[in-house]
């Protein structure tokens, strides 16, 4: 789940810009085509820029990089030795979340789609003017791709050839292209409160553009507007309906704004420049520590890791697709691995020692398992060599008093041990090419 975090990020960090710029140079603009090229932009531009090749990508490897971070495990000294693992961790609980809220939305989209599909199947037809309308009392007053709905009760109005007419631009024009995409996109960024007014502004300029095209054809605007108030407002739907944003649209049709260019367009080239950069630096700058976790960076090896000589190339931290252990997600395979196989040591938890180690161990190309010296782990994340520690012990309660040297060696060693006896990994990959990769692991050694 790293890279979908990651993905969510830089999205979300694109979009943030990209729409305050529309709010600012376009909302009331009243160049409709141009405002419906750029909100399209806001979705495709950004999704074509997350696929650019690492190389294209700016450089900011000055920036010193982090090893992903496997989840802690406990290990409890209660008399005799065991070890308990951790619950559910939050990032899971929060990836359940995400994915629970995320197929609602699915299953929301697919029940209107099937409703669409009902409606086209069974709904009665009629010609009006060479036009095929489809009588339908839910669908009232909307269209879909190449289909358009009309409440029954509505043939007798005299807005009927205005409501077909402002169906028909949808239609011709391809609108519904905007409302599927648009959905697709909230669906997947639907804790974003800014994708919610993406939203409803494509909405809302989909509609100032039929709006707009009709008026332009020749018709009467306030025979039009009043055809408008005639209609009422219907569910939410994926569909174009005639009767959404009424207020709105009436307001658009009788404000005098000045009539834009592609100009503008133009002018938001140095926003999207910013908001690649920004998002260059993003992936290794440091920002906190859910940040950090989900960043793509690497070093050049200065020297060779001297425990497997095929741990030569490059060291990497995030990859494509991470290493995987006993054929499953490392972060949950390889702590079941911890638990089955450490040990709290009977002399350090009689003397009541307890503290965390962590560790530093490089997942090589060929899935084994590495623990680097201390000269080859500086020279990996590109630090100084009194800045980095391969193991080290931190206390669990800071105010304690620091235990004897040889029990928290005997705590290192448990852990040394465990980590350097590990099965092979099937090794990650990055661009299809197996790759070394970085991981920092924490272990509490916990009494009661």
């Amino acid at each position: 789940m790293s890279n979908l975090y990651t993905y969510l990020f830089e999205f979300n960090l694109y979009l943030l810009i990209l729409f305050a710029a529309y709010k600012l140079f376009f909302e009331k603009d009243r160049n409709f085509m141009v405002r419906r090229v750029y909100l399209l932009g806001v979705i495709i531009l950004p999704s074509l820029m997350l696929l650019m090749p690492e190389t294209a990508r700016v450089s900011v490897s000055h920036f010193a990089p982090l090893s992903f971070n496997l989840e802690e495990i406990t290990v409890l000294a209660t008399g005799s030795e065991g070890v308990v693992e951790r619950g559910i961790s939050f990032g899971q609980l929060l990836t359940f979340f995400y994915l629970f809220i995320l197929s609602l939305g699915v299953l929301k989209l697919l029940v209107q789609l099937i409703t669409i599909l009902i409606a086209i199947w069974r709904s009665e037809r009629i010609e009006r003017h060479g036009i095929t309308l489809l009588l339908n009392t839910r669908l009232h007053a909307s269209s879909f791709f190449g289909y358009i709905f009309i409440d029954p009760s509505a043939l007798k109005e005299d807005s009927l050839h205005h409501i077909v007419e402002h169906e028909c631009i949808h239609r011709r024009e391809w609108h519904s292209i905007d409302r599927m995409l648009t959905e697709l996109f909230l669906l997947v960024n639907w804790f974003n409160p800014v994708a919610w007014m993406y939203r409803k502004s494509v909405i809302e300029n989909l509609e100032y553009l039929a709006d707009s095209a009709v008026i332009n054809r020749g018709t009467d605007s306030m025979k039009y507007q009043w055809s408008i108030l005639n209609q009422y407002i219907g569910s939410a739907s994926i569909t174009n309906q005639f009767s959404s944003q009424i207020k709105k649209r009436i307001n658009m049709l009788n404000k005098d704004y000045k009539l834009g260019s592609g100009w503008k367009l133009i002018l938001t080239l140095p926003l999207v420049a910013i908001a690649f950069f920004l998002v260059s630096c993003a992936e290794k700058e440091p920002v906190d520590e859910a940040v950090e976790n989900e960043i793509i960076a690497k070093q050049k090896l200065t020297s060779i890791l001297e425990k497997d000589p095929e741990a030569r190339s490059e060291v990497f931290y995030i990859v494509e697709e991470m290493p995987q252990f006993n054929g499953g997600d490392a972060a949950i395979e390889f702590r079941k691995y911890i638990a089955q196989n450490l040990r709290y040591p009977t002399e350090a938890a009689e003397a009541g020692v307890s503290g965390r180690i962590i560790i530093t161990f490089v997942v090589t190309s060929s899935g084994k398992v590495v623990i680097p010296s201390e000269e080859d782990l500086a020279s990996i994340k590109n630090e100084n060599l009194d800045e980095v520690v391969v193991v080290t012990y931190r206390p669990m309660d800071e105010e304690a008093k620091k235990p004897e040297e040889k029990h928290i060696k005997m705590l290192r060693e448990e852990v040394i041990r465990v980590v350097s006896e590990s099965p092979e990994w099937t090794p990650g990959k990055q661009r299809g090419i197996k790759v070394n990769v970085l991981f920092t692991f924490p272990v509490n050694f916990v009494l009661q």
